[in-house]
């Protein structure tokens, strides 16, 4: 049995990569023609095919790798290869995929999704469950009217949260003063509790420092900003919306183990 080599792969991989499918295509069609022992003629057949440099260059240094290190491979062989490693590297776009998101200055105009928008465009399109954390909240009255939404067309909302008690006060305004009632009613809330946190030797407890949101276990939001209005308005703020189940998956398995362990808690509103 032959085995394709890492260096071999590695070069399938930067070609079905680079080169866009129809022009993959035309390779492909072309290796299946050659034979053992013909590959020394390939790169006059195959490179003229390439419109750009890069993909010739690319395309070049996968014929010398295959002609140095696997000899006994036949271009269907490779075409096999090559193919295999397009429809992996299709698959792999289409169930990741990430989006930077930022706020603050954009000099240069830079496409970039603000962290407002991205988090309102989550809660909006939740339609079954939808998970937010963050240390600090305070003063979104568009993310409360969304929240609010959310919650009457069925989603099941949970929120997880700092607040100024357990923050030892880090953190001046708790849930109450943002959510109001209706959504601390209507929503599930939890709370890192200060017996549950690691202290150091001076004293100082660990913070729910987090910020993020899961929507519908399919799309992750991971973000530097609070729940603030000035983390969605004023501040330098970055982040990254993932579109992948199994990451999404991942955060909501986490914060169910940490519910199950005692770790985060039921909110009791004392206000």
């Amino acid at each position: 049995m032959v085995l394709l080599s890492a260096k071999l792969l590695e070069h399938l991989h930067q070609v079905a990569q680079e080169v866009p499918a129809s022009t993959l295509d035309v390779l492909m069609r072309v290796l299946m023609t050659v034979s053992f022992g013909e590959s020394s003629t390939l790169k006059h057949k195959l490179l003229p095919l390439l419109p750009r440099a890069s993909w010739r260059q690319l395309t070049s240094d996968l014929i010398d790798v295959w002609q140095a290190e696997t000899t006994l491979l036949d271009g269907n062989a490779i075409a096999a290869a090559l193919a295999t490693a397009a429809h992996c590297q299709n698959t792999l776009q289409q169930e990741l995929s990430a989006e930077l998101v930022w706020t603050g200055p954009n000099p240069e105009a830079l496409p970039l999704r603000r962290t407002d928008q991205t988090l309102l465009q989550l809660i909006r399109a939740a339609q079954q469950d939808l998970l937010i954390v963050s240390f600090a909240i305070y003063n979104i009255p568009e993310i409360v009217q969304a929240l609010i939404a959310a919650i009457d067309r069925g989603v099941n909302v949970r929120i997880i949260a700092e607040t100024p008690e357990a923050s030892s006060g880090k953190i001046s305004f708790g849930m109450a003063a943002t959510f109001g009632a209706e959504i601390l009613e209507r929503s599930q809330v939890y709370v890192w509790h200060k017996k549950k946190r690691p202290v150091d030797e001076q004293g100082r407890y660990g913070s729910l420092h987090a910020k993020c949101a899961v929507c519908d276990q399919q799309h992750l939001f991971i973000s530097s900003a609070n729940l603030t209005a000035y983390a969605m308005s004023l501040n330098i703020e970055m982040g990254v919306l993932i579109h992948n189940r199994a990451l999404a998956t991942q955060v909501m398995q986490q914060i169910s183990s940490l519910i199950l362990h005692g770790d985060l808690a039921y909110w009791e509103n004392s206000s």
